[in-house]
C-alpha cells in the first residue's frame, strides 16, 4: 500500500485543541501523557466528516422506494446481517466480521463506488490507496488494528474474511431482488444468480440464504416476463450475451468483462429514465399526501372557526334574551310601583268612610291592570319579543281578582250580599 503522512500530526503543536493534552511521539503521532495515543476530538470530528460521504456516494443500485441507494447505507446492512448471523456462524468471531463490514468500503469516501462489473485493477489500487490515507488520520493502535483488517481482508484467506465477503456480495444481491426490475441491466439478469454462489461455499446457512436470494431473482425475472416485460436487448455486432458478460465480470477480466461493460454504458441512459420516473412517482405520491394534510388541515381550522362562531351565536342569543327578560322585569316594576301608590291612596282615602266604595274601584282597576297586561304580553310576542313573565303575571293577577271579586260578592259588610233577618 501507499503510504501518506498523518494530515493531523503534521500540525504538531498548532493544534490548538491539542496544545494542553497532547504531545507529539517518536513517530510524530499525537498521544496523551500516559503514552497511549489517543483521538483529540478535533482530530476526531474531522475524520468522521471524511467518511461522511460515504451518506451521499451513491452505489448501482436502487431501493424498493425508487431511492438510489448509498455506501453507507451497504455497509450498515452487511454489518446488520452478520450481527444477526452470530448464532448461525459460531465457528466464526462475529465481531470481527461485523467490523470488516462497517469499514471494507470507507475508501469509496474517496473514489465513490463503482460497479463490480466496471472496477479494473487501477481502481482498486486507488481505493487502496484512499484507505492508506484515510487511517493515516487514525491514532497508531487503530491505524495498526484496521490495517491488519484490511489486509486480512484482501488476503480471503480467513473464515471471517470469507464470511465478511460472502455478506458483503449477498447484501447486494438482496438489494437488487428489492429494487425494481426494470432498473436492472441485462447482465445483471444472470449477474444475480452467480454473484455470491463461489463466496458462501462452505458455510450452510450462507448457502441457504444464497439459495434464496437466487429463487427470489428467478420469480422476480418469471413475474416481470409475465407481465409483459422483456430482458433488455444486448449490444449490438460482437456482443456476447449477458450470461458470458457475467461470467467475464466474476472473473474480474477477459474479453467477457469489456462487453459487460459497454452493454452497461449502452444502458445507462435507458436505466437512468427509469429511475427518474420511479422518483418522479414516488415524489408525486409524497405531493398527494401532502396537499391531503393541507386540506385536512384547512377542513380542521374551519370546522373550528365555525364552533367558534356558532359560540359566539348562541352567546349573543343569551345576552339579548337576558336584555329582553330585564326589560320585562323592569316594566313589572314600574307597574308594581303604580299598584303600590294606588294601594296608599286607597288606605287614605279608606279614613274617610268611603271602603266599599273605593274597594269596588280599586277591584276594578286592578282587573284592568291585568287586561293591560295581557295585552301588552301579546303586543310583545307579535314584535317577537320576550313576553313569558308579564303573561305569567297577569294570569296571577286575574286569580287574585278572581278571588276578590268572589269576597266582594259575599261580603256582608259592602252591603253586596243578602242582608240576614
Amino acid at each position: 500500500m501507499v503510504r501518506f503522512a498523518n494530515p493531523y500530526t503534521d500540525k504538531r503543536m498548532e493544534d490548538t485543541m491539542g496544545k494542553e493534552m497532547w504531545d507529539a511521539g517518536p513517530d510524530g503521532r499525537l498521544q496523551g501523557q500516559d503514552g497511549v495515543q489517543r483521538f483529540g476530538a478535533a482530530q476526531f470530528t474531522e475524520f468522521l466528516g471524511k467518511v461522511e460521504k460515504l451518506k451521499s456516494a451513491p452505489r448501482h443500485c436502487v431501493t424498493a422506494d425508487g431511492v438510489q441507494e448509498n455506501v453507507a447505507g451497504h455497509s450498515w446492512r452487511a454489518a446488520l446481517m452478520a450481527y444477526l448471523m452470530k448464532n448461525e456462524l459460531e465457528e466464526v468471531d462475529i465481531n470481527k466480521v461485523i467490523r470488516m463490514c462497517l469499514v471494507h468500503d470507507i475508501g469509496e469516501a474517496v473514489t465513490g463506488d463503482i460497479p463490480t462489473f466496471e472496477k479494473n485493477e487501477a481502481h482498486e489500487r486507488t481505493e487502496k490507496e484512499a484507505v492508506d490515507m484515510l487511517l493515516a488520520g487514525l491514532p497508531l493502535p487503530l491505524y495498526r488494528e484496521l490495517t491488519e483488517l484490511f489486509a486480512e481482508m484482501e488476503a480471503l484467506e480467513s473464515r471471517e474474511a470469507k464470511v465478511y465477503k460472502a455478506i458483503d456480495k449477498l447484501e447486494a444481491v438482496i438489494q437488487h431482488n428489492e429494487s425494481d426490475i426494470r432498473t436492472w441491466l441485462p447482465l445483471e439478469y444472470d449477474l444475480q444468480q452467480t454473484y455470491a454462489a463461489q463466496n458462501v461455499l462452505g458455510f450452510p446457512f450462507l448457502e441457504k440464504l444464497q439459495e434464496e436470494a437466487v429463487a427470489r431473482t428467478k420469480a422476480k425475472i418469471a413475474a416481470h416476463a409475465g407481465d409483459g416485460g422483456t430482458k433488455a436487448e444486448e449490444p449490438g455486432d460482437g456482443a456476447s450475451p449477458a450470461g458470458e458478460g457475467q461470467e467475464g465480470a466474476v472473473q474480474g477480466g477477459g474479453a467477457s468483462l469489456t462487453e459487460g461493460k459497454n452493454n452497461w454504458r449502452m444502458q445507462r441512459d435507458a436505466v437512468e429514465l427509469v429511475r427518474k420516473k420511479l422518483l418522479a412517482k414516488r415524489t408525486d405520491k409524497q405531493e398527494r399526501k401532502r396537499r391531503r394534510q393541507e386540506e385536512r388541515a384547512r377542513q380542521k381550522q374551519s370546522d373550528k372557526e365555525l364552533r367558534q362562531q356558532e359560540k359566539q351565536k348562541k352567546r349573543q342569543e343569551r345576552e339579548v334574551v337576558r336584555s329582553e327578560r330585564m326589560a320585562e322585569v323592569k316594566t313589572l316594576l314600574r307597574l308594581a310601583e303604580f299598584v303600590t301608590l294606588a294601594v296608599f291612596i286607597f288606605l287614605a282615602v279608606d279614613q274617610a268612610g268611603l271602603y266599599g266604595f273605593l274597594f269596588v274601584w280599586l277591584f276594578a282597576a286592578a282587573l284592568a291592570v291585568c287586561a293591560a297586561l295581557v295585552l301588552l304580553g301579546i303586543l310583545r310576542s307579535v314584535a317577537k319579543k320576550r313576553s313569558g313573565i308579564i303573561f305569567l303575571t297577569a294570569i296571577a293577577g286575574i286569580l287574585i281578582c278572581t278571588v276578590w271579586f268572589i269576597f266582594l260578592v259575599s261580603s256582608q259588610g259592602l252591603g253586596l250580599g243578602p242582608v240576614p233577618n
